[in-house]
This record gives structure tokens, C-alpha cells and sequence, in this order.
């Protein structure tokens, strides 16, 4: 195979300015058609991106067109559905996180893509940023070679601002956004459900992140809960690890995790998501004796875009997905774990 014949699901905001645009401009990749529920704002998107055919669902699309890969921008509850068609269809898909809503819809997910033998990459795209894989050097190499002794704490800020950065307007029309089923988890309460789907859906990211720097917890639960900010504590057995979130109204992007070792840390501040061309900024910092702080430059790229040829380099490799299916189940299950610990413990403080 020496081009990717790909079928791209979902014209809305994200599909729009984070993935379709990178898919297009990729020569190894063959965009042959799109599907959308608002048929003229399908052919809208796929007259820019000069997308011979249109379809106005995933299914028609899977029915008629001949294509290698899916790559389904749809809401956190439509993954599976679509996802899952695709997988069974003999389809790699690619799709945005969280890979599901549940820890149950994303084992299915997982389940199809080994049974179908097809990739499922989840665009966890800050695992793909310039600067935090150095970042992931500098902390891998330190944690196998002992040159700044044993991890003793990690966390993460995620506290948002300004994270469009003036990217132009997506295409849009007047139709409405079709409705579809919500898929909530067991053992979280309505009143708590809404908080659960915010927090997957946009802190996810912190956990993956901080997974992918010092590896995978042992579990997950909130130290402080609150509407406005929130702290969930990973345990790791050698050391803690902690994830502070909440918003702020800022003109720049407050973002940030670190890794701190006996004799010294890594720092990397992650760039709002949608400014293009600009990686994480790194700063290695060596304590001891003969202290030094290091500022490793990534060079000008996007996260977006590199995740996205990731995917066509699985395709083409045979290669399983930095980001797989099987990795982001995790992301789902701590933070599923950590609310449904919440409700418990709260339902036990209101006997």
C-alpha cells in the first residue's frame, strides 16, 4: 500500500480546524469522501477540501465507499457507534478523546479493534507535541540511569484560557445538530454526571499526559472536589502524583506538568491546543552539587498534524498506535474509578 484511502466522519468545529485539514494536506493520504448528518454543510466542507463524495451518515458512507481508514470526528458518545461500524467494516480508525464516554463502550471498542485486527488511535495529540517527547527523554533516561535519583512527585495544572488562538471561523450553516443518545456510566449519580463528562472530556488529557511521562497509576481518587476546581490524586506506590483543574478567563493557555526526582525536575508547558506550529516548551533542571537548568528546544510544529501522520504511519508500517485503543481505555477507567469512589463516599457521609 503506498496511499491511505480514507472515509473522514463529522463536519463540525474540531473535525474541521484540528484533523480534516491535516488529512488533506497528508500526499500518502487519499481523502475520498465525507459524511456528515447536515448534508449542506457536508458539501460545503467537502467542496473546500475538493472531497469527490458525499454521504449523509457514517453507514452510507461505509456502504458505498471503497476507503482504508475512518476517521470519525464525532460527539464522545457517538465513538463507539461509529467507531465500532468502521472497526467491524474491516476499517483503522482514528478518532478524538476520550475514546469513549465509559469504561464499558471503550472495552468495546478495544474488543472490536483486536477482533477486526484494525488500528484504533485515539488523538491524544500532546503525546505527539515536539517538546514533550523530549520531555519524555530527558524523564525516561533519568528514571533507567538513576542521574537524578528516585521520582519523588509528579503533577499537572490544567486551568484552559485561551485556547483557539484566533484560528479562522470552521464552515457552518443553519441546520441543527441531529440529536443522539447519551451514554452515561454505572455508579455515578445524575446529579454528579454532567461534572464526570467535563472532566473526561477536557482533563483527560492532563492523565494521559502524565501517563504517558511516568507510566501508569495504580489508581485514581479526589483528594478535593468542587464545581469550580477539583484535585485527583494517582497513587504509584513509590511516590503520589497529583492533577489540579479547574478554568480561568485568561489570554494565554495555563497549562503545565512536572515530573521532580530526588536531585532535580522536569518541566513541560504545553501550548494552547489549537496554535499551530508551536511545541511544549521544556526545562530540565539538575540539582546537586553543580546545579544547571537546560532548555531543550522542540523546533516549530503541530500536534495535531503529527498525530494525524502517525495514524498513516501505522497504516503503512503495520504498527500498533502510540495512542491506541488499549492504552486510552485507562484514561476512562481511573477517571470512571475516581467518580464512582466520590459517590460512594459521599452517599456513605449522608447516612
Amino acid at each position: 500500500m503506498e496511499k491511505v484511502d480514507v472515509g473522514f466522519v463529522g463536519c463540525g468545529f474540531m473535525g474541521q480546524l484540528a484533523h480534516l485539514a491535516n488529512f488533506a494536506r497528508d500526499p500518502r493520504v487519499n481523502l475520498v469522501a465525507i459524511a456528515d448528518l447536515r448534508p449542506q454543510l457536508a458539501r460545503k466542507v467537502a467542496e473546500k477540501y475538493s472531497i469527490p463524495r458525499v454521504y449523509g451518515s457514517h453507514t452510507e458512507l461505509l456502504d458505498k465507499a471503497e476507503v482504508d481508514a475512518v476517521v470519525e470526528i464525532t460527539p464522545d458518545d457517538l465513538h463507539a457507534p461509529v467507531g465500532i461500524d468502521a472497526m467491524e467494516d474491516g476499517k483503522h480508525v482514528y478518532t478524538e478523546k476520550p475514546v469513549a464516554p465509559t469504561s464499558a463502550e471503550a472495552r468495546r471498542m478495544v474488543k472490536s479493534s483486536s477482533k477486526n485486527s484494525v488500528i484504533l488511535h485515539v488523538s491524544y495529540m500532546k503525546r505527539y507535541d515536539k517538546g514533550v517527547e523530549i520531555a519524555r527523554e530527558h524523564v525516561s533516561g533519568a528514571i533507567a540511569d538513576g542521574s537524578l535519583g528516585d521520582v519523588t512527585y509528579a503533577k499537572s495544572r490544567g486551568f484552559g484560557g485561551d485556547w483557539i488562538c484566533n484560528l479562522e471561523k470552521p464552515i457552518q450553516t443553519d441546520e441543527p445538530v441531529p440529536p443522539y443518545e447519551k451514554i452515561n456510566p454505572e455508579g455515578i449519580p445524575e446529579d454528579m454526571v454532567g461534572d464526570y463528562r467535563t472532566y473526561l472530556n477536557v482533563y483527560c488529557h492532563n492523565l494521559n499526559l502524565l501517563r504517558y511521562l511516568v507510566g501508569d497509576p495504580e489508581g485514581a481518587s479526589f483528594a478535593s472536589f468542587h464545581p469550580n476546581g477539583k484535585v485527583l490524586c494517582l497513587e504509584y506506590g513509590d511516590f503520589p502524583a497529583i492533577i489540579e483543574t479547574g478554568w480561568l478567563s485568561a489570554s494565554f493557555w495555563d497549562e503545565q506538568t512536572q515530573v521532580y526526582f530526588k536531585d532535580g525536575r522536569v518541566t513541560v508547558d504545553t501550548p494552547p491546543p489549537l496554535l499551530r506550529n508551536v511545541s511544549a516548551d521544556v526545562e530540565v533542571y539538575r540539582a546537586g552539587k553543580d546545579q544547571e537548568s537546560l532548555r531543550p528546544l522542540a523546533g516549530h510544529d503541530w500536534s495535531f498534524k503529527r498525530s494525524a501522520e502517525h495514524f498513516i504511519d501505522c497504516i503503512l508500517n503495520e504498527t500498533d498506535s502510540r495512542t491506541s485503543g488499549t492504552d486510552s481505555m485507562l484514561d476512562v477507567e481511573l477517571i470512571e474509578e475516581a467518580f464512582v469512589k466520590l459517590a460512594s463516599s459521599k452517599n456513605q457521609g449522608s447516612r
